[in-house]
């Protein structure tokens, strides 16, 4: 697989920081944008919220998502191990800190961990659900501190990928580190889309590559209708999920059942990938890009807590915070819950600031710093 080489880039530290902060403000208006919506029927998405448009409920402090705690995580192992840190490192921090609240593969994969099995055998043995949206939910922390190094990116969310995941559910976490990665620098999301599938396998070697592909396909078929291009992508999805358990597996095995199951089947990675890709690309022509495509999003149902979080994650590293507007960020008042012993409250100032350390660091040794 040939990579095409970004140019090398600098940025300076205020400008680093500033777009770190609006990452993490961007990923946490859109878990509050689609929390009170995920995995509710399309239907009746519709009909109560018709196009959602903000925070579809009053936003409580203390409301706790599930989706973040496994990238504080990964900052703490980072902060004791480094930038060289292992898989290893990472999991048994997973296994240290967090507490009961873990589902489909991250829950196999923790029973695995406690039970010694090590990554990347803990992604795939016992686990039904290795191509999952678990890990793609979990790559913003890995785009964040690699700006303008994809290839880096690439490599920190496959290592994280392996904890829980296989296959096109560690694709999925590549492809949003990348988009990140990318958007400290890079301000067209079209552009940013195109360059980040140079990284992923082919069309005929990855069926994630496919539904990407299906979904810039989709928004150019219908260029104003995203409910159009939403229709036809889920039908496709709907034609393939069958085909998704391993070849060898029983008609009636535990995964094929699940899978064919068209509510649990809403947490694949595949469907929530298309949704991410439809959403950044109709919400980019649009005044306030970043809510629009969160809302869009959240509009299309499915798993909408992690793919709003992802979205608003990208383009807050592309806008910055100075530039999110104040009805998103405003009303967080700079709080952040999550399910971590001993890290439950935060500043999402404070967080950004550690984050954003890790990454200055990275920086640094590539020297990507812009001197005053």
């Amino acid at each position: 697989m040939k990579v095409k080489k970004l140019a090398m880039k600098k940025i300076s530290r205020e400008e680093y920081r500033d777009k770190v902060l609006g990452s993490w403000l961007g990923r946490i208006s859109g878990d509050f944008v689609g929390a009170p919506l995920e995995f509710r029927p399309y239907c009746l998405i519709r009909l109560q919220y018709g196009n959602v448009k903000y925070y579809p409920k009053p936003i409580d402090l203390d409301y706790v998502n599930d989706d973040e705690m496994y990238e504080i995580c990964a900052l703490i192992a980072l902060e004791k191990h480094g930038i060289n840190l292992s898989a290893k490192d990472i999991a048994r921090e997973w296994v240290n800190l967090l507490y009961t609240q873990n589902f489909t593969a991250e829950k196999k994969a923790l029973k695995n961990l406690k039970a010694g099995i090590q990554p990347p055998s803990s992604g795939r043995i016992n686990n039904i659900y290795y191509d999952a949206i678990g890990a793609q939910m979990r790559a913003d922390i890995w785009g964040q501190i690699t700006p303008g190094l994809p290839k880096l990116a690439e490599k920190y969310a496959e290592m994280d990928g392996s904890i829980s995941h296989a296959d096109i559910g560690v694709q999925g976490e590549v492809f949003i580190a990348l988009l990140l990665s990318q958007a400290f620098f890079e301000e067209d999301i079209k552009i940013n889309i195109d360059k980040a599938l140079n990284f992923l396998p082919s069309v005929r070697e990855s069926l994630y590559t496919r539904m990407v592909k299906l979904a810039i396909h989709l928004y150019k078929r219908f260029p104003s209708n995203y409910r159009k291009a939403r229709l036809k992508l889920i039908q496709h999805w709907h034609n393939i999920r069958r085909n998704i358990i391993l070849e060898n597996e029983s008609k009636f095995s535990e995964r094929s059942l699940k899978f064919l199951n068209r509510f649990i089947s809403g947490v694949h990675v595949l469907p929530n990938a298309g949704i991410i890709t439809l959403a950044l690309l109709y919400g980019a022509e649009k005044e306030d890009q970043l809510g629009r495509s969160i809302c869009i999003a959240a509009s299309m149902g499915l798993d909408t807590d992690c793919n709003c979080g992802n979205i608003g994650a990208i383009l807050g590293a592309q806008l910055g915070a100075e530039n999110i507007l104040p009805k998103w960020k405003k009303p967080l008042r700079n709080t952040f819950s999550t399910y971590v012993k001993g890290y439950e409250k935060w500043k999402i100032t404070e967080l950004a600031k550690r984050i954003s350390a890790i990454g200055l660091n990275i920086l640094e040794t590539h020297n990507m710093i812009e001197k005053n």
